[in-house]
C-alpha cells in the first residue's frame, strides 16, 4: 500500500503530508465541518509528490475564500506574522499586544541600565507588582531558527538586567527554537515562547485565546497597502477597524472596501483592543460658528463702505 505523498517544506526538507494536521489547523481558523472537508478535498485532488507545503495552504486558503474571508484569514495566520517584517518592531508589537491583552502595562524599546552597561529592551511589563523583561527575535520563514547562540546571548543581557528586580526574562520568536536553545534555557531558568513552545501555551495558542489579529491576516488588503499601514502603525486589525481615515488613504475601489470591512466585522468580532497607553486631555466643546451667506457678507461690506 503507498504511502502519502512527501511536501517539500520552505527549507527544502521532506515532510510526509498529514491530512489531520490539515484538518486540525482548517478547524482553528473557526471553518465548519463542511468548508474543512470542501478544502481538504481540494487539496487532495492536486496532492502530488513534490508539491510544496506553501502550494498545500495556497489552495487550502483559496477554497476558504470562495465562502469565508474570516476563516481563512485565521488560517493563514502563521504566514501572515512573517508578513510583519521586513523590521521587527511590528512584531514586538504586536507580542505587547497579547501581554496587554492579560492585563499587563508594557512598554516598548526601554533602555534600562544593567549591573555593567546600559541595554535597550524589547518589552517591559508590569501586572500586580511582577515585572517582565522580553527580548523578542522576528523570523521571516516558518522554519526560521533561534539557536543557543541567541539564547547564551539573551541570558547574559538577563544577567546584567538583575538589579533591575524583573521576575521574569523572556526570548520570543515567531520561529522555532533549537534543541541546544531549548535545553540551555530550561537549565538556566530563561522562558522561551515560540510559534508552537510551550505546549499549551505557544504564541500559536495565546493569538487564539486572545482573539488579536494582525492586520497582515487581511485577504482582501495587497501586501504593498499592509506595508503602508504597518509603517503608519497600524498593526491590529482591532485598530484598522476603528481607522477609518487610514483606509480612506488606501484609495481602494468600492467593492474592496466594503469586503474589508465585511472581513474586519468577521475577524473583530466583540474583540476588545487593548487600551492606549497615552492619556488625552478632554477637549472643550467647540463653539458653534453662525454660517454667513455670500450674499449677506457682500450686502454688509457694501453698505459699511457707502456709510464711509
Amino acid at each position: 500500500m503507498r504511502g502519502e505523498p512527501r511536501l517539500v517544506k520552505t527549507s527544502g526538507e521532506l515532510e510526509t503530508f498529514q491530512e489531520r494536521k490539515l484538518r486540525a489547523s482548517l478547524a482553528r481558523s473557526g471553518a465548519s465541518r463542511p468548508e474543512i472537508e470542501h478544502a481538504v478535498d481540494a487539496v487532495r485532488k492536486r496532492l502530488h509528490d513534490g508539491l510544496t507545503t506553501d502550494e498545500v495552504f495556497r489552495i487550502a486558503r483559496r477554497a476558504l475564500q470562495k465562502d469565508r474571508r474570516p476563516a481563512a484569514a485565521r488560517y493563514s495566520l502563521q504566514r501572515a506574522i512573517q508578513e510583519l517584517g521586513p523590521s521587527g518592531f511590528p512584531f514586538e508589537r504586536f507580542v505587547a499586544s497579547l501581554w496587554e491583552h492579560e492585563g499587563w502595562h508594557v512598554r516598548l524599546g526601554v533602555r534600562l541600565q544593567g549591573r555593567l552597561v546600559r541595554h535597550e529592551v524589547d518589552i517591559d511589563a508590569a501586572r500586580g507588582g511582577v515585572r517582565l523583561l522580553a527580548e523578542c527575535k522576528f523570523r521571516a520563514l516558518s522554519d526560521g531558527k533561534v539557536d543557543i547562540k541567541t539564547a547564551l546571548y539573551v541570558y547574559a543581557r538577563a544577567r546584567d538586567l538583575l538589579p533591575t528586580g524583573f521576575r521574569q526574562f523572556w526570548l520570543v520568536t515567531n520561529g522555532r527554537f533549537t534543541k541546544d536553545a531549548l535545553a540551555y534555557s530550561s537549565g538556566v531558568g530563561l522562558r522561551l515562547l515560540s510559534w508552537d513552545h510551550p505546549k499549551g501555551d505557544s504564541l500559536r495558542e495565546r493569538i487564539d485565546r486572545s482573539g488579536l489579529h494582525p492586520i497582515t491576516v487581511l485577504s482582501s488588503l495587497h501586501k504593498d497597502e499592509c506595508q503602508q499601514l504597518l509603517r503608519k502603525g497600524y498593526v491590529l486589525c482591532t485598530e484598522l477597524q476603528r481607522a477609518r481615515a487610514a483606509v480612506d488613504e488606501l484609495r481602494l475601489s468600492k467593492p474592496r472596501e466594503r469586503s474589508l470591512w465585511e472581513e474586519l466585522d468577521g475577524l473583530c468580532g466583540n474583540e476588545v483592543a487593548p487600551v492606549p497607553e497615552v492619556e488625552l486631555e478632554p477637549r472643550a466643546p467647540a463653539k458653534r460658528r453662525r454660517r454667513r451667506g455670500r450674499r449677506g457678507g457682500r450686502r454688509r461690506r457694501k453698505a459699511t463702505a457707502e456709510a464711509r
